[in-house]
């Protein structure tokens, strides 16, 4: 199951169905209704993993809980051995009988024993429990009318009930003009819908009063403090090992053909190296550039070559990019902006989506490498001139005062780079991984009913890579990713490929390189100083291109543009790029 809907306290099954089909492209395989007197639930199916023709909502016979589950558990087969230890044995294969034997057993901690990605929403008579992996890669929103709570895996399943009129969360909107993501772990850009903050599980009682259980547990990143190191070669032996074992857990995890998003960088290489010697089956890789000379694109060749994967090349022009736009800020269900990451990333990353979702249901990404190992090489190496930037950010909008004190904490006078490198390795752990990065891969996934999953964030190689120092990882001003660089280096060598070792990080971003000073050009023409200083967010939103991608977003949220349709709004300034 892909899709979680819930009506508490309300039990139309016509809503329901409505609210369900607005999410029906990330379960296109079927669609499921139930409701009592009281609740309804609804889901739809993207057949990954287990009985296809098995029921998607589990009523438990002994407890008459309801449960349903979005994602995969792949610690499913040793959790069913400490049940079955106790005296708790299976009368399914399916994973929400396992969530349901695990949530009677242990209650709110039930989510501590999960390894993997999900979002789980369990009601229990006059009990809502909803809850959400460690990094928030699977999604769960909800939403209180009155004395209903509405429940979905995206915004847009809320926003189909005939009560629910949008309204913009400013604040959503200045934090993203200041990091370019939401910042809050609980927020969207929508008042009054939240998300389930990942690593909790949120507890609604009978009276509405809610009650939060944090498991997230994700340690605080470290410099050398003193403690008795290991030797640095042991290390590289483990984090070696540890990525094949997240590689042979994962891969290992249904039977369906899997492929591998390939830049060509060394998280992707890894990844694909990996599954290389764990899986019986040839890879299937996937590159997508804006160019024939593309560095991504010539060495993700290089490395498909060397590791003999079926690897497939698409190539995106200006005008797929003005096509997909819309569609991905659709999806997105929010804005991009520049602050810490390049905008263009998320949309190079939706369409190649699209491609691989031609050829497999399942695909594998880096998501997490980067907060892990140190990847992120201005950021990481320069720390006090990223500070600098995100100054001035905050002071295009007359430095918010909720803002000023997230922006003080993370980089508190006086100067100190080392003070704010640690600092940004922990706070990037949070809003920017889940509300930026794994919010934009979850949307592309499900837009193009597949999944997709992120082989870093593996609970045993997360938490390991979280306790290494950060010398391990960041040891200069040149060097990023050090550990996992050296980890891989003899495989790379002999397979050829140094140059995986050596390159500097580019990502998804650079699959666009080469139209992204027309795509910025085409907005300046299109887009006048006085569209911006006019417009009511002008001060705020600050680019031509932001003002492009928020006059999307109000059309396809606010205003009702069903952004399917080939014709665009005549007042939505994609329309000068892009006319009939």
């Amino acid at each position: 199951m892909c899709t979680i809907v819930i009506t508490y306290n309300e039990a139309n099954p016509a809503i329901l169905r409505v609210m369900a089909e607005a999410v029906r492209h990330r379960g296109p395989d079927s669609l499921e209704v139930w409701h009592n007197e009281r609740h309804g639930v609804a889901a739809c199916r993207l057949t990954i993993f287990g009985d296809p023709n098995a029921p998607m909502i589990y009523h438990d016979p002994c407890s008459g809980r309801t449960i349903l589950l979005n994602g995969e558990i792949y610690n499913y087969a040793n959790l069913w051995d400490e049940l079955n230890r106790i005296g708790v044995f299976a009368r399914t294969d399916l994973e929400t009988e396992l969530v349901a034997k695990l949530y009677h057993v242990y209650g709110e901690a039930f989510a501590e024993k999960l390894q993997g990605m999900f979002a789980i929403a369990i009601l229990e008579g006059s009990k809502l429990v909803m809850a959400r992996d460690r990094f928030g890669i699977k999604p769960l929103y909800f939403s209180r009318i009155g004395q209903r709570i509405l429940v979905s895996s995206e915004v847009k399943g809320i926003l189909a009930h005939p009560e629910v009129a949008p309204v913009l969360d400013l604040a959503a909107l200045l934090e993203t003009r200041v990091f370019g993501y939401v910042v809050s772990m609980d927020r969207t850009f929508f008042e009054k819908i939240h998300q389930v903050p990942p690593g909790n599980v949120l507890t609604i009682d009978g009276a509405g009063q809610e009650h939060a259980y944090s498991f997230r547990s994700i340690p605080k990143a470290r410099y050398i403090d003193g403690r008795m190191e290991p030797d640095y070669q042991e290390l590289l032996v483990t984090t070696r090992q540890m990525i094949l074992n997240a590689a042979d857990t994962m891969f290992n995890h249904g039977n369906m053909d899997k492929g591998i998003f390939l830049s060509g960088g060394v998280d992707s290489s890894i990844i694909a190296l990996a599954a290389c010697l764990h899986s019986g089956k040839k890879i299937q890789t996937f590159t997508l550039a804006d160019s024939d000379d593309t560095p991504d694109l010539l060495t993700a060749r290089q490395v498909a070559g060397a590791l003999k994967t079926d690897h497939h090349e698409y190539r995106v022009t200006s005008k797929d990019y003005w096509r997909w736009l819309p569609d991905y800020v659709a999806h997105y269900e929010g804005l991009m902006a520049g602050g810490v990451f390049h905008i263009q990333g998320g949309l190079a990353f939706h369409i190649l989506s699209r491609f691989i979702s031609q050829q497999v249901k399942v695909a594998f990404s880096g998501e997490g490498a980067d907060e892990l190992f140190g990847g992120y090489y201005w950021i990481y190496t320069h720390p006090l001139g990223f500070s600098d930037r995100i100054r001035n950010n905050l002071a295009a909008i007359q430095e918010d005062s909720n803002l000023l004190s997230v922006v003080k904490g993370l980089f508190p006078e006086p100067e100190d780079e080392a003070v704010y490198r640690k600092n940004l390795f922990d706070f990037l752990l949070g809003g920017g991984l889940a509300n930026y990065h794994l919010q934009s891969v979850d949307r592309s996934a499900g837009a193009f009913g597949m999944e997709i999953r992120p082989l870093y964030l593996d609970d045993s190689l997360s938490r390991w890579a979280m306790d290494l120092p950060i010398e391990y990882k960041v040891p200069d001003k040149t060097t990023t990713k050090k550990i996992l660089r050296d980890a891989f280096q003899q495989d790379f060598q002999e397979l050829g490929l140094s140059v995986v070792l050596t390159r500097q990080k580019m990502g998804m971003p650079s699959a666009l390189s080469a139209i992204d000073q027309e795509i910025n050009e085409t907005v300046d023409r299109a887009i006048s100083a006085k569209d911006l200083a006019g417009h009511p967010y002008g001060d705020i939103l600050g680019s031509k291109m932001n003002l492009l991608l928020f006059d999307l977003f109000e059309h396809i949220f606010f205003k009702g543009w069903d952004h399917h349709t080939k014709e665009l709004p005549r007042d939505c300034f994609l329309a000068r790029i892009c006319p009939p």
